[in-house]
């Protein structure tokens, strides 16, 4: 059975919590907790109850005490123990669902701390209570989704080695004749189900030459058939969305796409194509000032220009993305840059310019409260000082490291804690 955690922003949002809980219970079949809001609440308490756990909701009302003005986003800046749960949801990598009740706003990014910025950057839903049972049948079809694929991945985890490896080989186009193993799969059956329907819908759109139809259903099955890892399918309907965009000359939407198609022909190990499509989006974004996919474009050229083994172009690249993504102050992709520069870096034997971006992510994983990412780059640091002969420094990242770890359970924590023991065995 699935597990849904409730927190609130307000003793009114508790309220609201324990209504769509009710819900969700019933829809679902999930168990649901809803936590007590108090400031006061034991912080073990709250990671004992998040552990386990497949979501967290964070459910967010507008204070109806001053009419003129909703303070609804101060009060969740200030509010200590939504911020831990946060943490703790993230420390679990568990997914973070945040609910608006009718006015209710989120802060604004630049002006929150650390783990706030998550809960902006995830799938955001609004609750009206005067259309309630149609926003929170939309808000259930979603968690549905979720929580199917998130059954689906811990299914997976449960199995041997040689059967991941052998789906890895699938995925990237090593072994295309078991696509319909997957296709047969009860675990896909939703996706299977979409997939017939959507088929249905395309039919149906060309028969009356509705473009638009067309398109969106173009878009359902290229995901569809990406979710399925049967990459050809995909490419194939993402190619055909792409010639009804650029009709439209929706140039986002084409930059898009051009991402997809670059990112599927690099799964499926076409790398010199998936370089012509990142180039292309690079290209039409440059000229069409769309500067948050000029950082997209640069990052995908960089993956291939490291398939390549052409390791120093594909810092450079990197590094002109990592300055598009600093300009829209993208935190979580500068700190996914940074990590990966810093590694190709150490690749290269090139310690210092290593270690100084490592630490420049480091910083940016504190600040975000990003323990896992944290940590991560920690051990990664420490083998960096050990390899360099600078043990104390390496041990001081070490012991930080074990500090944090002490307070986390998950399955990620057991591999840096053998990474860690083979560092101090070093």
């Amino acid at each position: 059975m699935s597990s849904i955690y409730f927190s609130s922003s307000s003793p009114l949002a508790e309220t609201f919590s324990h209504k769509i809980a009710h819900h969700s219970e019933s829809f679902l079949e999930a168990e649901c907790k809803v936590s007590d809001y108090n400031q006061n609440i034991s912080k073990q308490k709250i990671k004992t109850q998040i552990e386990g756990c497949d979501v967290l909701i964070v459910v967010v009302c507008a204070d109806p005490s001053p009419p003129e003005e909703d303070i609804s986003a101060y009060n969740l800046i200030d509010n200590e123990q939504i911020r831990f749960e946060i943490i703790s949801a993230m420390n679990q990598d568990i997914l973070i669902v945040p609910i608006l009740i009718d006015d209710a706003k989120l802060p604004e990014k630049n002006n929150v701390p650390g783990a706030l910025k998550k809960l902006l950057d995830c799938r955001l839903h609004h609750l009206r209570t005067v259309f309630w049972a149609e926003d929170i049948e939309n808000l259930h079809e979603h968690l549905e989704e979720e929580l199917s694929f998130i059954k689906e991945v811990k299914g997976k985890l449960t199995e041997s080695v040689e059967v991941n490896y052998q789906r890895l080989a699938e995925i990237d186009g090593r072994n295309p004749k078991n696509n319909k193993v997957d296709l047969e799969s009860s675990d896909f059956l939703q996706v299977r189900k979409m997939i017939e329907a959507e088929t249905i819908f395309l039919q149906k759109a060309r028969g009356i030459a509705d473009r638009e139809a067309e398109k969106n259903a173009l878009s359902a099955l290229a995901l569809a058939y990406s979710r399925l890892g049967q990459t050809r399918k995909a490419i194939q309907y993402f190619q055909e969305q792409l010639n009804i965009s650029r009709e439209f000359e929706n140039f986002e939407e084409v930059c898009d796409l051009l991402a997809n198609l670059g990112d599927a022909y690099a799964v499926s190990g076409n790398i010199d194509l998936a370089k012509k499509y990142y180039e292309e989006q690079r290209v039409l974004a440059e000229s069409k000032g769309l500067h948050a996919y000029v950082g997209t474009s640069y990052n995908g050229i960089g993956f291939v220009l490291v398939k390549q083994g052409k390791i120093e172009h594909a810092i450079d690249c990197y590094f002109k993305a990592l300055e598009s993504y600093r300009e829209l102050e993208d935190d979580d992709k500068q700190l996914e840059l940074l990590v990966g520069i810093g590694l190709n870096y150490r690749k290269l034997e090139q310690w210092e310019k290593a270690i100084e971006c490592l630490e420049q992510a480091l910083a940016i994983a504190k600040y975000i409260e990003h323990r896992k990412e944290e940590i991560q780059i920690r051990v990664d640091l420490a083998e960096i000082f050990f390899k360099i002969e600078k043990r104390d420094l390496g041990i001081s990242q070490i012991e930080e490291a074990e500090m944090d770890l002490k307070n986390i359970k998950a399955a990620w924590s057991t591999s840096l804690m053998r990474r860690i023991k083979s560092l101090r065995n070093f």
